[in-house]
């Protein structure tokens, strides 16, 4: 399964974004926190791609008490933190983990032919894949950024790999939010003033939805 999805009421999640934004998390984070804190996770999990700090880590955002793993392509000295490389075989066994957390990771594979086998051979029988990649987002490296990835690609792909029950959820709003999502690294160093941006972005998008059928969200996902 390869989701993220949204349960909270808009208003709710409007002011949770802009406190959010105040505290100088970014909207695609924001929105990423905001769908992980729907998702109830159980036993043993593994978030690819975390922090050295696990303050900074998804993981920290569901619900539930699953017992976590990380891993990164550095190497980390911490005892549950693994050096891993998604475009290799992975060093654990068939059957172990019971949910995958891959946020922000796929786009920085140069070659991830391997990567959804992989995770489908070491995932528990009715285990989960959560994840979450940038589509209208500034290029980020970590060290590179490859890909940007439609909702067809991840439908198509985990088909192929063998994946069931697959929910894809697109995070964002209309073309002002996705708007203030690219320029937000110029104004991040202006708070209340990006807050007013973000506001106004929201008003906008509303006021256009009123007169289109197609969700925005679809369309202009983050």
């Amino acid at each position: 399964i390869y989701y993220l999805h949204e349960k909270n009421s808009m208003n709710k999640k409007i002011f949770s974004t802009i406190i959010l934004s105040l505290k100088g998390y970014s909207l695609l984070r924001i929105y990423q926190i905001h769908a992980c804190k729907a998702i109830e996770l159980k036993a043993k999990s593994i978030e690819f791609g975390a922090y050295k700090e696990k303050n900074k880590n998804f993981s920290n955002h569901f619900k539930g008490n699953s017992d976590f793993l990380y891993s990164n392509f550095y190497k980390n000295n911490d005892k549950n933190y693994f050096k891993i490389d998604l475009t290799k075989k992975l060093k654990i066994k068939k059957n172990k983990i019971n949910n995958v957390i891959i946020m922000n990771v796929i786009e920085h594979l140069p070659n991830f032919s391997l990567t959804f086998k992989e995770i489908n051979r070491i995932l528990k029988t009715n285990g989960n894949i959560i994840g979450s990649t940038p589509f209208i987002y500034p290029v980020h490296g970590a060290p590179n950024d490859y890909y940007r990835f439609t909702k067809d690609f991840f439908n198509m792909t985990l088909k192929k790999n063998k994946f069931k029950k697959i929910k894809i959820d697109a995070l964002g709003f209309g073309p002002f939010i996705a708007s203030y999502n690219l320029i937000y690294a110029y104004i991040k160093f202006f708070p209340l003033f990006k807050e007013l941006i973000l506001i106004l972005s929201y008003i906008l998008d509303f006021i256009i939805q009123l007169f289109v059928k197609t969700k925005l969200k679809e369309i202009m996902r983050k």
